[in-house]
């Protein structure tokens, strides 16, 4: 396989999958800007609607991840026939390390068998409880409100790549038996998918094969994807190798020094299953920017654009709640109220 095609494919799906990620994280945000925290009723219609809009987002990309793994085998002559990966809504496992008191596993069935997994909106009540304990010792309402709507932009994110995982898992292994070639895959690192540089655990962590029925360890915001490795084919490792060159030239001849002090392990997390950790606990990694990709240099600047795009949707949830005929002085319409004309001062409208 060429290096160029394999880059095409790869720029394809990164394209359309930020592009599916950046609608559906505005939209969570602006239902929660729309949420007031303390409102029992109104958090639990927000977690409901942000878990149709996760759900969704899954299965468009579970249904493009497909699409790009079937290309990839292809091009090394594997034909997988009429197989489709089967990704349940409920990405996360139920841990049972720990008691857990705010809701019950919910038994999902697949190909693999049965597991316990956590509901689909569960994940989306985390931020509300999370604001009132913050605003509860202290913290300033608007700031916990800016981290809560960052943490709900985080969950969406970490449900679709738990969504892709589970869908390239089932391929790759779907792979192994239709063709006794397959071995394995590798982690694939994706520079254009971050503004902010490749994480070097991930750097590392792409040196190995993994085996076809093993789980990549993920962690939060990880871009990476994977590759099917033949015994007489690795194309992600090409791939990976342009990519280092270029990111080593980057950062000045030091990348090289940087990734040999860089040592990973895999922690099994209750939820969120195989994670990839510093080897040793709060050691810093170091990230490999891609000069090709710009930096983010103005915060302010970027917050603004991201009101751009919020605001039409939070005008809309506003004008929902006024056409249920609810009193000027209701919580709710207040609260949004206070919400829109917040973000109208903040572009000056």
């Amino acid at each position: 396989m060429g290096s160029e095609l394999l880059l095409r494919i790869l720029l394809s799906h990164s394209q359309r999958r930020r592009l599916l990620l950046l609608d559906a994280q505005d939209r969570v945000q602006a239902l929660w800007r729309m949420t007031d925290p303390f409102d029992g009723a109104a958090v639990e219609d927000f977690s409901q609607a942000a878990a149709d809009i996760s759900i969704a987002a899954q299965r468009k990309a579970v249904t493009m991840v497909a699409a790009a793994q079937r290309r990839y085998l292809a091009e090394i002559d594997t034909d997988l026939g009429d197989f489709v990966p089967e990704v349940p809504d409920e990405v996360r496992m139920y841990s049972t390390t720990r008691p857990y008191r705010y809701a019950k596993p919910k038994t999902v069935r697949t190909r693999a068998g049965a597991s316990e997994r956590l509901p689909a909106a569960e994940p989306f009540n985390r931020p509300a409880r999370r604001y009132r304990h913050e605003v509860a010792g202290g913290r300033d309402s608007s700031d916990a409100l800016d981290a809560a709507a960052n943490r709900v932009k985080m969950e969406l994110a970490t449900n679709v790549a738990l969504a892709e995982r589970e869908a390239e898992m089932q391929i790759i292994g779907q792979a192994g038996v239709v063709d006794l070639d397959v071995i394995g895959y590798r982690r694939v690192i994706r520079p254009e998918r971050s503004r902010t540089g490749v994480c070097g655990l991930c750097v590392a962590a792409s040196d190995r094969i993994y085996k076809t029925d093993e789980l990549k360890p993920m962690h939060t915001g990880c871009n990476c994807t994977v590759m099917p490795v033949k015994e007489d084919a690795d194309p992600g490792l090409r791939l990976n190798r342009e990519d280092l060159t270029r990111l080593y030239d980057d950062a000045g001849g030091t990348g090289a020094k940087l990734l040999h002090r860089t040592k990973y392990g895999v922690d099994e997390h209750g939820e969120l299953q195989a994670l990839l950790v510093p080897k040793r606990r709060g050691e810093p990694v170091p990230r490999f920017r891609d000069p090709e990709v710009p930096a983010v240099v103005d915060l302010d600047a970027d917050f603004t654009e991201v009101a751009r795009r919020q605001l039409p949707l939070m005008r809309k949830e506003l004008a929902k709640t006024r056409s249920q005929g609810v009193p000027d002085d209701d919580p709710r319409l207040r609260w949004q109220q206070s919400q829109v004309y917040a973000f109208e001062q903040l572009l000056a409208l």
